[in-house]
């Protein structure tokens, strides 16, 4: 999720917010630090009739490398704006929303503001919306930063979660994150690469020799298109990392790394009546968290489960928080498409409630692996001309 979206909501900035006092009433963050990612939201009261509910600021924070990625601000009471703005936000990050004080938020405005480059250039609204925020600097103890990490991180319930994240945050270079993480310090300097990648696959087993317990994993990392394989074990005490050693770690290609990437994909096909926009309407009503990507070929959207709970699994995968995908394409036809034979399921009985009268279904697909977004980039005006083109399609020897 990686779009910079600057935009206030509500005709533009107003004298009534450059001149009325703000009064702080309530703020929240998604508890998605360990992703990386987590956003803020922050509730200012005004002395103004023209906007009685105040300002709403909605900050998306990348806490890795850029601080502050975009911001939204709302004045006044528009609930079906919140919504939208809510949804549009926090709907991939799949965390849970904690309470924060005027200290804490502000603090975490602050404190991302200075990773972005200028930061008041960035944002195209007035300073008075955005700015006002980052004076007088706010100061915490260590022992207040450490509460406020600790409130922005998902409780940890199992082995695997807490090594998934672990080797996601390592290897992206996250140094806050694995202190956090790790009972005793870990050194970046271990890591196979300077630059921070992407973990793409991990799989996790547990060994036991002769009563020590130790996790044996298998990682696939990417940065720029150049794939990595590391070999690492770890030990766990007190549900922290006690030790990490990487074993061996080489570099695999593309061709390769697709491989270990490979997984089923369940596809339904449906015909739309009617106007396009509609449907497209229709499905943006009816899973309002959806990312949202324009095509050359249609309008995609990824939907996103509601947890991380895949983190806990002894296989975790990068994507594998993708619930479902829709695609509706301009020659009129929409594709479902899901990593599972229970989400198509539950997403085609879904379909049938919501929108079914406007929908045929016309075909349904089982493959090995996926080949979903090859339709997407390709020139085909249905689905079934793509699998045409798969059917005779013959690899060189």
């Amino acid at each position: 999720m990686k779009e910079n979206k600057f935009r206030i909501i509500k005709g533009g900035l107003h004298h009534s917010l450059q001149s009325s006092d703000k009064l702080f009433s309530n703020a929240f963050a998604t508890n998605t630090r360990l992703m990386g990612v987590f956003v803020l939201y922050i509730h200012w009261m005004m002395d103004s009739k023209d906007y009685e509910s105040g300002l709403h600021q909605f900050f998306y924070i990348d806490a890795e490398e850029f601080g502050i990625e975009s911001y939204r601000g709302i004045l006044g009471d528009d609930a079906d704006a919140l919504y939208e703005v809510e949804q549009s936000m926090l709907g991939g990050l799949g965390g849970s929303k904690v309470d924060l004080t005027e200290k804490e938020a502000l603090y975490l405005a602050q404190r991302f503001s200075a990773m972005s480059n200028d930061a008041a250039s960035r944002f195209p609204t007035s300073k008075d919306e955005f700015m006002f925020l980052l004076s007088p600097p706010v100061a915490m103890s260590l022992y207040e930063e450490s509460a406020l990490f600790y409130k922005l991180c998902v409780s940890l319930d199992t082995n695997e979660q807490l090594i998934n994240y672990f080797l996601m945050r390592f290897f992206a270079r996250d140094a806050e994150a694995v202190r956090y993480l790790s009972g005793k310090s870990v050194s970046l300097a271990s890591a196979p690469n300077r630059n921070s990648e992407t973990l793409c696959k991990n799989t996790i087993e547990r060994y036991d020799n002769d009563g020590e317990i130790s996790f044996l994993c298998e990682s696939l990392i990417e940065n720029s298109g150049r794939y990595q394989l590391v070999m690492s074990e770890l030990y766990i005490d007190a549900k922290k990392i006690s030790a990490f050693l990487i074993r061996s770690s080489f570099y695999v290609s593309a061709t390769e790394a697709a491989m270990m990437l490979g997984r089923p994909e369940y596809i339904t096909v449906y015909e739309i009546l009617g106007d396009l926009n509609d449907a497209r309407n229709s499905i943006a009503k009816l899973y309002p968290g959806a990312m949202q990507k324009n095509q050359e070929s249609g309008a995609l959207f990824l939907q996103f489960k509601s947890n991380n709970d895949h983190l806990k699994e002894a296989e975790y995968r990068l994507n594998d928080d993708i619930r479902g995908i829709y695609f509706i394409t301009e020659y009129g036809q929409l594709i479902a498409v899901s990593y599972s034979l229970g989400a198509i399921n539950r997403i085609e009985k879904e379909l049938q409630v919501a929108i079914g009268a406007t929908i045929i279904p016309s075909a349904k697909y089982e493959f090995k692996e996926s080949v979903f977004y090859e339709f997407v980039q390709g020139d085909f005006a249905e689905f079934s001309e793509f699998m045409d083109y798969l059917n005779e399609y013959e690899p060189e020897d």
